[in-house]
C-alpha cells in the first residue's frame, strides 16, 4: 500500500536526506516536502496525504501552529511533530492538540528515520483497522463517516497520546516533570472511559 507523506521543514538539506533514506528504508512511501507552513498548506489544498511530518520552529509559523489550523478546519491526518525543542508545554500542548506523536531529533539520523517510518506504519495500521471495524459493522456511510471521526479523535488519538506520554517518560525528565505527565496521563484514560461510554450509548441508539 502506497502511503503519502508531508514533511515540513525549513532544512533543506535535511529534507534532501529525508527522501533518500525513506526510500531505502520503504519504496512504497512518497515523499512531498515543503519548507514552510505556508507552501504546506498549499500543497494540501491540491493533493491528499496519510500523514504529516512536520518540525516545530520555522519562519513563518511553528509546527503547533500548522496542527491547530489542521483540526480546527477538521483534519483529523496523522500527524508526526519532530523537533529539537523538548519544553514541556510544547509536548503537552502538541499531544492536546491531537499529534499523533512527538519525537525530539538527535544526531542519529539514520536510525531516527528508522523509527520514524515504524511510527508511521504504526499510525496508518490503527487508522486502516479502525476503518474497517466500522465498515465492517454496516453502519450507513454519512454515520460511518462521522462515527470513524468521532472514534479517531476520542479514542484513537486519545490512546495514541497516552503512548506518546509513556514515550516521554523513558526520556531523562525531572521528577517534577514525570509527575505531571502522569497526571496528564491519568486525565486521558477518564477520556477514553468516557469515550467508551458515549460509543455504547451510540450503539443503543443505532439499535
Amino acid at each position: 500500500m502506497k502511503i503519502r507523506v508531508l514533511f515540513v521543514d525549513d532544512n533543506a538539506e535535511l529534507l534532501d536526506i529525508a527522501r533518500i533514506l525513506f526510500q531505502q528504508t520503504d519504496p512504497n512511501l512518497e515523499l512531498v516536502v515543503a519548507e514552510s507552513v505556508k507552501d504546506a498548506l498549499n500543497i494540501l489544498e491540491e493533493e491528499e496525504f496519510d500523514i504529516i511530518i512536520s518540525d516545530y520552529l520555522m519562519p513563518d509559523a511553528t509546527g503547533l501552529d500548522f496542527l491547530e489550523a489542521l483540526r480546527y478546519a477538521g483534519d483529523d491526518i496523522g500527524f508526526i511533530m519532530w523537533t529539537g525543542h523538548s519544553r514541556e508545554e510544547v509536548v503537552i500542548k502538541a499531544l492536546n492538540l491531537g499529534a499523533d506523536y512527538y519525537v525530539l531529533k538527535g544526531s542519529a539520523i539514520r536510525e531516527q528515520f528508522k523509527a520514524i517510518h515504524d511510527i508511521i506504519r504504526k499510525v496508518i495500521d490503527n487508522k486502516y483497522q479502525l476503518k474497517q471495524q466500522t465498515e465492517s459493522r454496516g453502519i450507513p456511510l454519512p454515520v460511518a463517516s462521522e462515527f470513524i471521526h468521532k472514534l479517531s479523535h476520542d479514542l484513537t488519538g486519545i490512546l495514541q497520546n497516552i503512548m506518546g506520554y509513556a514515550t516521554l517518560l523513558e526520556e531523562e525528565f525531572d521528577k517534577t516533570y514525570i509527575q505531571g505527565i502522569t497526571r496528564l496521563i491519568s486525565k486521558l484514560s477518564d477520556r477514553v472511559k468516557q469515550a467508551v461510554a458515549d460509543i455504547d450509548e451510540e450503539k443503543l441508539i443505532q439499535q
